[in-house]
């Protein structure tokens, strides 16, 4: 026994043309199997079969502005409902360990996206995001390489980092919303402790979830964006006529909705068509800010009765 027996060491990961720097704790695959128990009246459950396959891909990147394209994909924020997500035109993940270890999840879509922390005191993902590998089309699951091919003493030439990619912004928001009694002060602000953006993206792999074969596929069934944080330079008055606005139940929240816009330098996040669903109130105290957290939620917005984008980035 040496030391050449402990596996650890860092890698990186490749996957529709961009390169993925992970912060602490790297970057974690797993293997996933479904099972059907198998059972006898007089032994009990005695065996299983395996009904269902797929890797999962995990890892918290590292806080660079980067790859936007691709993990805050337009399939997500501007969805088309009912589509199919990973399709006939399958996209390798590759993680490159710098042992020489190189892990190909052979059909894999990008299928839990980053939340992000936009704040000076935090780092910029929230969340891990998650890639998933099902089969490759075309191919049975007892074929071999139909979901991953496993190599070790690969070369190891890692591209370039690019520290200048580094962000953690201060934000300056701007929410260009009809509010009563004009709400001047929610139309631009800042915040108190930074703003938390999270995103909800829904698929269903039961829909293409064949005998045999497992999931072939992932439809999308929705997607909604939500950003939360204290905000500064907003006045209790246009918050409270925000949250209890002077018009009678059972009217569109979109009504009073309008763009959130997160800038940083020349950078910013965008939630199109945004409510302010939530709010954890005010507070008399000389340790908490009077307004507390308010959360905005997107809705879908139309344009020429066509449903447009929900969120960006850039």
């Amino acid at each position: 026994m040496n030391s050449s027996n402990v596996l650890i060491g860092p890698g990186y990961a490749t996957w529709n043309g961009g390169n993925f720097r992970f912060a602490d704790g790297g970057i974690k695959a797993r293997f996933l199997k479904n099972f059907r128990e198998i059972s006898a009246e007089e032994f009990g459950r005695f065996d299983s079969i395996e009904t269902g396959r797929m890797i999962e891909v995990t890892g918290r990147l590292w806080s660079g502005w980067e790859n936007l394209n691709l993990i805050i994909p337009a399939a997500a924020t501007s969805p088309t409902i009912g589509s199919k997500l990973f399709g006939t035109a399958p996209l390798a993940l590759v993680i490159n360990g710098q042992d020489g270890s190189r892990l190909t999840v052979v059909n894999a879509q990008i299928t839990k996206m980053s939340n992000l922390q936009l704040s000076v005191s935090k780092e910029l993902f929230s969340s891990d995001i998650t890639f998933t590998g099902l089969i490759l089309p075309g191919n049975a699951p007892a074929t071999a390489g139909s979901y991953y091919t496993y190599a070790i003493g690969e070369a190891y030439a890692p591209p370039a980092f690019t520290k200048a990619n580094f962000a953690a912004p201060t934000i300056a928001a701007t929410w260009a919303a009809v509010l009563p009694n004009a709400g001047v002060s929610l139309q631009n602000f800042n915040f108190k402790n930074g703003v938390a953006v999270d995103w909800k993206w829904d698929l269903d792999y039961e829909p293409c979830t064949v005998d045999g074969f497992g999931a072939l596929d992932a439809i999308v069934t929705g997607f909604e964006a939500s950003a939360k944080g204290i905000p500064i330079g907003a006045l209790e008055v246009d918050v409270a006529s925000a949250m209890a606005p002077p018009q009678a139940l059972g009217v569109l929240e979109s009504t009073n909705g309008g763009n959130l816009v997160l800038t940083f330098g020349a950078h910013s996040v965008t939630l199109y068509s945004a409510f302010l669903s939530a709010n954890d109130g005010f507070a008399w105290s000389r340790k908490n800010n009077r307004i507390g957290d308010l959360t905005w939620r997107t809705t879908v917005p139309f344009a020429a009765g066509l449903a447009t984008a929900r969120a960006a980035a850039a």
